[in-house]
């Protein structure tokens, strides 16, 4: 499924999603260090994470394949990074139902920032990662697992004046939004592809937007239904879905400098998984 977001819009508004992933890299970067050979780094949209965050943790002599659903994304990275030596490029749609023959097998590594959420299939989609590593591969992936945002959507959703444009909202909706218990359902499923779990934790987090500016540019960067919004409705759109997130929020008054407004308090959850493909095991194809 297309995820078409802009990749300077995106650039503009993922400061949150930075610095989740820097501390999660920054936490297994023992487990980094160690990851030879040729490494998937799955949504690397833009590819800063992966050429700034990833690529310096790693071994020397490793190379990193950035995979993305998103053309644009993967036109403009390769563009960005066309002289790194140790960095490529390609279009993949992780939630596939057959996976380029090409690609089976191929990684010893794979790792995954912020991407995963976007898959509604979450069985399909680690039966394909399950694929895509050579037996002994590791991958470490984070993906939220909950966020009010996206309850403002589906709210959202019911505005008669952009209704038509967001009518397969729920296909957006992260596949543990309304699960009880996501990591046991996620380990549950690791464990079914055939993985060993060596890590799976679900963890609250928080991030501070200190202006509804700043929240408008994420909201913009992570919003699919934008592009199908009329250029004479957009910024309405724009504007108005803002402030329906934002009262999904803690909204509170900027001390620190008060020609801001109000801040916006965050709390969302994230699930955070490191595992294993088995050395005696084999590549089923779906």
């Amino acid at each position: 499924m297309e995820k078409a977001f802009d990749s300077e819009s995106y650039i503009d508004g993922y400061s949150l999603q930075r610095r989740d992933a820097s501390e999660i890299i920054e936490e297994f970067a023992d487990e980094i260090s160690s990851m030879y050979g040729k490494c998937i780094d799955i949504g690397c949209g833009p590819g800063h994470v992966t050429k700034e965050l990833i690529l310096p943790k790693l071994p020397a002599e490793s190379v990193v394949v950035g995979a993305d659903i998103s053309d644009s994304m993967i036109e403009s990275t390769k563009k960005r990074y066309r002289d790194e030596k140790r960095l490529s490029f390609f279009k993949l749609n992780i939630e596939t139902d057959e996976l380029p023959i090409k690609e089976i097998e191929k990684y010893d590594n794979a790792l995954s920032f912020y991407c995963l959420h976007w898959c509604q299939d979450m069985r399909l989609t680690l039966k394909n990662i399950y694929q895509l590593l050579r037996p002994g591969g590791r991958s470490l992936v984070m993906f939220l697992s909950y966020n009010s945002g996206f309850d403002a959507f589906i709210k959202f959703q019911t505005n008669p004046r952009y209704k038509s444009y967001m009518e397969d909202v729920l296909k957006y909706v992260p596949p543990f939004q309304s699960c009880s218990n996501p990591r046991a359902s996620l380990k549950k499923i690791l464990e079914e592809v055939g993985f060993e779990v060596l890590h799976c934790s679900n963890r609250e987090k928080t991030y501070v937007f200190t202006n509804m500016e700043i929240l408008q540019k994420h909201v913009i960067a992570i919003n699919p239904f934008l592009n199908r919004i009329p250029e004479n409705l957009r910024d309405e759109f724009n504007t108005a879905i803002t402030k329906e997130v934002a009262e999904h929020k803690i909204i509170f008054e900027s001390h620190k400098n008060k020609s801001t407004g109000y801040s916006v308090l965050d709390r969302y959850e994230v699930l955070i998984a490191y595992f294993r493909k088995p050395l005696n095991s084999f590549s089923k194809m779906i």
